[in-house]
């Protein structure tokens, strides 16, 4: 049996739908090409329902140590590429010679962590473990800062500004004042008989004056 198609059964024996095994690298688009040095990865995990990667899976023999640690550096690169951080890296090394299941078939993760950490069978991720990883990733992804740009308010010129007008209030009081004045005046001229008396005449100036201060105060403060 070809080293693929050994992994493609262990994957389905553990539960990856058929639909989330990817063979076909050009259905990835543009991000997903290799070069022509560089190695074509195995299997491409992907979400069934939203068709999101989860992981890079590649095959390999019974290589050395120094060609597994190389394999890992290519795997995790690829990995990177085409996912960044969200996305896992896996090297299954197969050796059909080894005389134990664990010899026969070991399974690493290379990528997001840059390293070969060695996985048994039983810890190697299901599809459910691969989602839950990506979308701690990405929520633990340092959010954009948005800053609001400053208002800045325009300041009206001098001429603009309308200028506070007193108003009636100020001015009645004062106005009644120069009434009785005229009105005691004429009276005076024409009869010889004053309206106001001294006193009289003292008191409503006063009254006006302490009725227009008030307006007089408010408007001096504005």
């Amino acid at each position: 049996m070809h080293l693929d198609d050994l992994i493609y059964s262990f994957l389905l024996q553990s539960d990856f739908p058929r639909a989330a095994i990817i063979f076909d690298l050009d259905l990835l688009g543009a991000a997903a090409k290799v070069g022509t040095d560089m190695r074509r990865p195995s299997f491409v995990i992907v979400d069934p329902d939203t068709a999101e990667l989860l992981a890079i899976i590649d095959v390999v023999d019974a290589i050395d140590g120094d060609a597994l640690r190389e394999m890992s550096t290519e795997t995790g690169a690829y990995a990177s590429r085409l996912g960044g951080k969200a996305i896992q890296g896996f090297v299954i090394r197969v050796d059909v010679r080894g005389s134990t299941e664990d010899e026969q078939i070991q399974f690493y993760r290379v990528w997001p962590n840059s390293t070969l950490h060695q996985l048994s069978s039983k810890s190697f991720p299901d599809l459910g473990s691969l989602r839950v990883a990506r979308k701690l990733v990405i929520d633990n992804m340092p959010k954009p800062v948005i800053r609001a740009e400053p208002i800045i308010m325009e300041e009206e010129s001098d001429d603009d500004q309308s200028e506070p007008r007193p108003g009636w209030g100020m001015y009645l009081p004062a106005f009644v004042l120069l009434v009785l004045i005229i009105a005691d005046g004429l009276s005076n001229a024409i009869r010889g008989i004053s309206l106001l008396t001294l006193s009289q005449s003292v008191l409503a100036f006063g009254v006006a004056f302490l009725l227009t201060l008030p307006a007089a105060i408010r408007f001096l403060r504005r």
